[in-house]
């Protein structure tokens, strides 16, 4: 029998104190399909639920859930997906149950990739503590900042598919979820105080952010720093290459690098060979790529990259929309420290308010940019149209900050003026 940890907690003014070893979380192990199926329907009765995966993808493209932790009311569930399979749990996530993660984006992947849906309503308790003012905190400070307690720490090297997991292990995994009620309640509590909950609420809903993280296929060159520098026919085979390798490696779920390193991938772009024996001597390609079959694939590739034109080669600018106009580039650093200044007025994580990237978006016109609409519109995506028309200009207050002040009509005809 495991050991049992209190829910109740201790005021976030009580110092935070180590977890006993009479403290410990009781939790039910699941490695039975119809033990599991209970849990579902279990599940599918509740309110809400708190959830939370262990996984590695360090020899896999495809992350491998090697865990998941399930809390429902005051019980804890730790389910193995070795010997389980998770896709009935789906019906929980494409319910009216509230989940209630924490910095959930990875979890999702995992999840939709195990049960082929992302959960409907969540409450994803980093994002809302960006409300709050703290900066993507981690779950352990979260826990002591609200309840006054410290988490069991973790080693980064735990080997979760390892079986049977070890009593530290399980607790640990057991201890990601335990809280998790509690937070949301605390935290519910003091965005509603500060008038921002309908902000999380809204915030933390998947379809407001997640996207499958995998870049397209035809895209993958952009990733690589040193391709993003080629030109001309180089850039035309890097960018086939490495089309190439993200569909191999996805359709044999390994790493990208374990298919061709980005090294020898670039390599091969500059000298496009056009034998086995042009490949000899490229850095990063080693001996097995240059037996006949592996050889004859790369060259063949390479052949079709000649073959195009720099038109041909898809770029980020062809998907994100217009570029941003020069005369607006000087603006992105006044925007930013302005930005800057709000969040911190407002107690907001600055990158939960506005990225450089959504204030470029802005500025170019993206249709996608979330400075457009919703609450970030009208604290600052508005206000950020009236700096760089003229209608409001950047000072200085008497504490050093900034703040945004309205420019008279005739100055702004001016600045109009000068303009022209």
């Amino acid at each position: 029998m495991t050991r049992r940890r209190r829910l109740d907690g201790h005021s976030s003014s009580s110092p935070p104190a180590p977890l006993a070893e009479s403290e410990m979380t009781d939790y039910q192990w699941i490695d039975e399909q119809e033990l599991f199926n209970d849990l579902v329907a279990e599940a599918l009765t509740a309110e809400r639920i708190a959830v939370d995966t262990e996984f590695h993808r360090e020899r896999t493209y495809w992350p491998r859930v090697a865990l998941v932790q399930i809390a429902v009311a005051n019980n804890i569930f730790l389910v193995d997906p070795l010997e389980v399979d998770l896709a009935p749990f789906a019906a929980v996530l494409d319910s009216d149950v509230l989940l209630i993660m924490h910095a959930a984006s990875q979890d999702l992947e995992v999840l939709e990739r195990a049960c082929g849906v992302v959960p409907r309503h969540l409450f994803d308790t980093q994002i809302a503590a960006g409300f709050a003012g703290m900066s993507t905190p981690s779950l352990s400070s979260l826990v002591e900042r609200y309840i006054g307690r410290r988490l069991p720490k973790g080693d980064r090297l735990t080997d979760w598919f390892e079986r049977p997991l070890r009593p530290a292990q399980r607790d640990y995994a057991a201890s990601d979820v335990v809280y998790l009620f509690d937070l949301y309640d605390r935290l519910t509590t003091d965005l509603n105080l500060r008038g921002r909950l309908k902000w999380a609420t809204a915030e933390s809903e998947p379809s407001s952010w997640y996207k499958k993280p995998t870049l397209p296929a035809e895209l993958a060159w952009t990733r690589i720093k040193e391709a993003r520098h080629l030109r001309g026919q180089a850039r035309c085979v890097v960018s086939v290459l490495a089309e190439w390798r993200e569909r191999t490696a996805q359709s044999r779920d390994l790493p990208t690098r374990f298919i061709l390193s980005d090294l020898a991938l670039v390599g091969i772009a500059q000298r496009a060979p056009k034998n086995s024996q042009d490949l000899k001597g490229i850095r990063g390609l080693d001996g097995r790529f240059l037996k006949d079959r592996s050889a004859d694939e790369i060259l063949s590739v390479v052949a079709d990259g000649l073959k195009r034109t720099s038109d041909d080669v898809p770029t980020l600018e062809a998907e994100e929309g217009p570029k941003l106009e020069k005369d607006l580039r000087a603006a992105v650093t006044l925007v930013s420290a302005w930005v800057s200044q709000v969040a911190k007025d407002e107690e907001l994580d600055p990158a939960l308010l506005a990225t450089r990237a959504d204030i470029v978006d802005l500025l170019r016109g993206a249709k996608t940019s979330r400075l457009a609409s919703g609450w970030r519109s009208a604290l600052v995506g508005s206000r950020i149209e009236d700096l760089v028309t003229g209608r409001a200009a950047v000072a200085f207050d008497r504490q050093g900050g900034l703040v945004l002040e309205p420019r008279s009509e005739r100055q702004h005809q001016k600045k109009e003026k000068f303009d022209g």
